[in-house]
């Protein structure tokens, strides 16, 4: 190795191994929740990770809807998703995306796409005309 190199490879090395230093290539690995199994071979569980200031504890931040072992889409929870059911016939899936305090948005979305099908603001609770999918995923697991 050329004496001129050097110093890059130090400032690479001090870099990853720095003390107190976060690593940029080792980034919160997210640990799967319990598989919750659907109708007609669908399944869903959530990517839980760490949040900066809660220590170890982790929060579902992504929602993954797969179907005979193929996974078929990803939702963002923006950026948890706190609650969550599977719909006609697992053909749509019914969440709660919210951050920690002051929001609450219910959302229905197709399984397979991941596309917004429709969406209310839950914060204050739910509509009495609210339709069967919302009622569901408020009185759900």
């Amino acid at each position: 190795m050329k004496i001129r190199q050097w110093p890059a490879m130090l400032a690479i090395l001090f870099a990853v191994l720095a003390p107190g230093q976060d690593n940029p290539g080792a980034a919160d690995h997210p640990t799967e929740s319990v598989h919750r199994h659907g109708p007609n071979g669908f399944e869903g569980w959530t990517l839980d990770y760490t949040v900066e200031g809660h220590g170890d504890e982790r929060f579902p931040m992504t929602l993954v809807i797969a179907r005979n072992g193929h996974v078929l889409h990803r939702i963002d929870g923006e950026p948890f998703v706190w609650k969550w059911i599977f719909w006609a016939n697992g053909r749509q899936v019914a969440y709660e995306a919210a951050p920690f305090h002051f929001s609450l948005d219910c959302v229905l979305a197709d399984s397979k796409t991941g596309r917004r099908l429709a969406s209310y603001d839950c914060f204050h609770g739910i509509p009495e005309n609210a339709p069967d999918w919302l009622k569901a995923l408020e009185s759900g697991p």
